[in-house]
């Protein structure tokens, strides 16, 4: 379900020693937007996916601040590729190993433990990056489905000039590879559709670091791909704004009924209004009342009534629960939004079969993968190694972590490469690594 997360939070007063291991540092003057953003590159020590660390330094009352904002694309830096994902029921599993990814990679930045429990504690999500596939029953109507969606947003892009429309900008691009529509929200959100497969066809250096793939994931997947051709993949792009309002505003708040209605809520602002409208005439004033009357009569109200008053009136009568009376959302299409809505709503997703979700983060795989950064945060910190009976085992892990720390420049803890192959089988360990509790995970709910 999450396939990308972007947290900001405080390191606490620049000083000297936040940039021993950061290659590059933002400082923002006046419009923070009119600010060149440096990014800091890691890749993630289980899959040698891109991770990014920002370090923005900010004038907050006369006091230099320090901030780190880290953008993870969640399945790939966890599990090797981005193809599919399992739904809202992982999502609190996806969650924990985030905040043990997190950590890890603030202890590679040379935070100390107190300014990482601060930061932990003062964390915020900025986007969530929603995903979910739609079948089809064939190419044909995948294509069709596609044509549908984009017409449908085209047509709310003409609308955007009304205050209560949340679409500012609809953008259809088309390729050789295939087609793909990206919206662009009035709250700094989006919602993307396209097709995986066609994706995964294209030359592009952005698509190619979209559909990264490890080398251990790559002759698993082979078999998959023909299922996606006739798939839509659906993206909701939640911001800030949109997860304050359903509560979000700290990860450990991530959960499956918060952004189940995250998702709800920006379903039905791009015009999937799945659910049937029902009328409080109550609230409607008597100016509203009658525009309504000639509306539901046949008439257009946006030709023989004057703009303000059509303006003021619709807002009222949506509030009331009543019909959209400016028919030019509406006078484009040959299909029912609702009906198009309804088909590409998460409810109507494909469920991965139950081998597929052993390619996923899961409740398959999650286990594994969070006692495994459990045990990569325990040798980041103190240098601690695991005990691994198995010697193949072992020296996956052991390359795997030398590497990571190698190239974020750790210290003694990286070894030259010559003594771990000698040293497989005699490793030895101190801890057990099962500590995979946080501040992050803090009052589950989930």
């Amino acid at each position: 379900m999450l396939d990308k997360i972007i947290v900001v939070g405080p390191w606490g007063p620049a000083q000297p020693h936040h940039l021993h291991r950061l290659a590059q540092i933002t400082y923002s003057r006046f419009l923070q937007a009119k600010a060149k953003q440096t990014t800091t590159f890691i890749n993630s020590p289980l899959t040698g996916a891109q991770m990014e660390v920002v370090y923005r330094v900010k004038n907050v009352a006369n006091i230099f601040m320090g901030y780190v904002q880290i953008t993870i694309p969640v399945a790939t830096a966890l599990i090797g590729h981005n193809r599919f994902h399992a739904g809202l029921e992982v999502i609190r599993l996806e969650i924990k190993c985030v905040e043990l990814l997190v950590r890890i990679l603030l202890v590679s930045i040379g935070m100390t433990p107190a300014e990482l429990e601060h930061y932990m504690k003062m964390a915020r999500p900025l986007l969530l990056e929603l995903t979910w596939h739609n079948q089809t029953a064939s190419v044909a109507a995948r294509k069709a489905a596609q044509r549908r969606t984009q017409d449908l947003m085209r047509a709310r892009r003409e609308l955007s000039s009304r205050h209560d429309m949340e679409i500012d900008d609809a953008e259809v691009k088309d390729s050789k590879s295939g087609t793909s529509l990206k919206v662009t929200l009035k709250n700094g959100g989006g919602y993307r559709q396209y097709n995986k497969a066609e994706q995964m066809k294209s030359r592009r250096k952005k698509a190619r670091a979209e559909n990264f793939v490890s080398d251990a994931m790559r002759p698993k997947l082979a078999a998959v791909t023909p299922e996606l051709e006739v798939q839509t993949r659906n993206e909701l792009l939640a911001a800030e704004q949109s997860l304050r309002a359903a509560g979000i505003t700290h990860p450990r708040q991530i959960n499956a009924k918060t952004v189940a209605s995250v998702m709800e809520s920006m379903w039905t602002s791009l015009g999937f209004d799945e659910v049937s409208r029902v009328l409080d005439e109550s609230q409607l004033t008597d100016s509203a009342r009658d525009t309504l009357r000639r509306f539901m009569a046949g008439e257009d109200v946006t030709k023989t009534m004057p703009a303000y008053q059509v303006s003021r009136d619709r807002k009222t009568i949506k509030k009331a629960g009543g019909p959209e009376i400016d028919v030019r959302s509406k006078k484009r299409f040959r299909f029912n939004p609702v009906n198009l809505g309804a088909q590409q709503h998460y409810k109507r997703r494909w469920r991965l079969r139950q081998e597929l979700r052993e390619l996923v983060v899961s409740e398959c795989t999650a286990p594994a993968l969070m006692e495994e950064l459990a045990q990569g945060l325990a040798f980041v910190t103190d240098g601690e190694l695991p005990e691994i009976a198995d010697p193949e085992k072992r020296a996956t892990w052991n390359h795997r972590w030398q590497r990571f720390a190698r190239e974020e420049w750790l210290g003694k803890l990286s070894a030259p490469e010559d003594t771990w192959k000698d040293a497989d089988d005699s490793a030895e360990s101190d801890t057990d690594g099962s500590d995979n509790a946080g501040a992050l995970i803090e009052g589950d709910g989930g």
